[in-house]
């Protein structure tokens, strides 16, 4: 652990360090992931059940998040001890702008990260950073680091909290019980690892999304009749 991480952070060791991650990942931390669905809504108005949201996860977690969001939040850690963080930051803002096609959402990872960070900044002032386009990813990533999260236990706990938000909102549009939603996550689990391995070793050629299905269900989710949730 760098002198940097030592002076500001007063070096937490590992166990203060997952009573924080568990935090930041809790269901109950209040920053709106439930009210989100990633275009889950427009495939269960269609009559999608579970075998479709089995390969909606695999979908999202080789092709999806589990490239894009899990390789920001991994490059935003890696730039929060350095000195050039905000341009850094900046710039994977940027790139995480362009890779998100859908407007809505777009937008709805712009407003999880900063109610995230603004949170996040009231329950550890020393964690709080600037950035114009707070992506939820960016935020994960340099909140990670500053609570003295190591690399591979954040990217782990991130990755399970975005498949739980899939299954989560699947429970409450599809008929899927919350045992099913348990086996399809444990299911996951060997891809979740493989994930965070990929983005680790080369989080820039993993910086992309390749699900269009997704994408399209996603805009169409905006025009649907009545809605559960927001995207």
């Amino acid at each position: 652990m760098s002198r940097l991480r030592q002076d500001s952070f007063d070096a937490p060791d590992r166990d203060v360090a997952l009573l924080r991650l568990l935090q930041l990942f809790d269901s109950q931390f209040p920053v709106g992931a439930f009210a989100q669905s990633g275009g889950l809504e427009t495939y269960a108005a269609i009559g999608g059940a579970l075998p479709e949201l089995q390969q909606i996860l695999h979908a999202q977690l080789d092709l999806g998040w589990g490239r894009s969001e899990l390789a920001a939040a991994y490059l935003a850690w890696q730039a929060a001890g350095s000195t050039g963080m905000a341009g850094a930051v900046a710039a994977l803002a940027r790139t995480l702008d362009a890779v998100k096609v859908v407007p809505s959402a777009r937008e709805m990872s712009i407003g999880l990260g900063r109610r995230t960070l603004g949170l996040v900044g009231r329950l550890y002032p020393d964690v709080l950073f600037d950035v114009a386009r707070p992506h939820h990813a960016l935020v994960i990533g340099v909140v990670g680091w500053r609570l003295g999260v190591e690399d591979r236990d954040l990217l782990i706990a991130f990755a399970q909290s975005l498949a739980m938000g899939t299954l989560t909102a699947a429970m409450r549009c599809m008929p899927v019980s919350p045992t099913q939603a348990q086996g399809l996550l444990v299911e996951a689990h060997p891809r979740i690892i493989r994930a965070v391995a990929r983005a680790i070793e080369d989080p820039e050629a993993s910086l992309f999304t390749c699900t269009p299905a997704l994408d399209i269900r996603s805009w169409q989710q905006a025009h649907l009749h009545t809605r559960l949730f927001q995207s």
